[in-house]
């Protein structure tokens, strides 16, 4: 009688071990998850930091490309720049775009 009492014991103590073991599996890949989760939310956040910051710069140059050719018809229109000067100067400025 002893002997299955003894046997039933070490197998309950086995099953609580492995399963223990199995949950404590479970709560890692779990943590490894969350985790996870987590770096990607960062990356995507970091994306769209760079994206934003990106896109500010690019409005004030095209507004300051955009006066400059206009200030370039200006001249040209009251007759104080060629066609020529017009169009050199034109090219570079919207090469900078």
């Amino acid at each position: 009688m002893r002997g299955r009492w003894a046997a039933a014991a070490v197998g309950a103590d086995v099953a609580r071990r492995r399963s223990a073991g199995a949950m404590e599996q479970q709560a890692q890949a779990k943590h490894n998850n969350n985790k996870a989760q987590q770096t990607q939310q960062a990356q995507q956040q970091e994306i769209e930091r760079l994206k934003a910051a990106q896109a500010k710069p690019a409005q004030p140059q095209q507004e300051d490309v955009i006066q400059k050719l206009q200030k370039l018809a200006d001249l040209k229109q009251k007759g104080l720049l060629t066609d020529e000067e017009f169009q050199k100067l034109k090219m570079e400025a919207l090469s900078k775009l």
